[in-house]
């Protein structure tokens, strides 16, 4: 597959932004933006018990916590990869949170959101996020 890039056992996708931590960014043709986090992550936090979203038509700056992911035994905090109003919880994990783990950058995403700035630069590309994952990856 040309349209990933594989470091070890982790997938990346190339058509979407990152975070350097973990989450990802898909722009929609509406101009909203999916955000779920990277195989790298939910492999990380291994088996996820539970969503827990903040309220739709709530504002949040870049860098704030948006999403909180737990697992049976971390915690992971998603945050706002710029100023953002959520739109949609993807209420389907509410029941089936292990789907983010079956499916991370498709139905695994987890909110989608409404930018309220232009300014990206938390987001890096599918390439700068590989190589996020293999420094960490060295540090095991």
């Amino acid at each position: 597959m040309t349209d990933v890039i594989k470091v070890n056992d982790y997938i990346v996708r190339k058509d979407r932004f990152y975070m350097k931590s973990h989450e990802w960014a898909l722009e929609q043709a509406d101009g909203t933006w999916l955000m779920g986090i990277s195989d790298y992550a939910q492999k990380m936090l291994r088996e996820i018990s539970y969503i827990q979203y903040e309220d739709v038509d709530e504002d949040f700056d870049a860098g704030e916590v948006i999403v909180v992911v737990e697992a049976l035994k971390a915690t992971g905090d998603i945050y706002a990869p710029f100023d953002c109003t959520l739109i949609e919880n993807n209420e389907k994990l509410d029941d089936e949170p292990e789907i983010v783990a079956q499916s991370p950058y498709e139905e695994g995403y987890l909110i989608k959101i409404k930018p309220r700035s232009d300014d990206r630069s938390k987001l890096i590309t599918a390439e700068e996020y590989a190589k996020v994952i293999e420094a960490e990856l060295d540090e095991l």
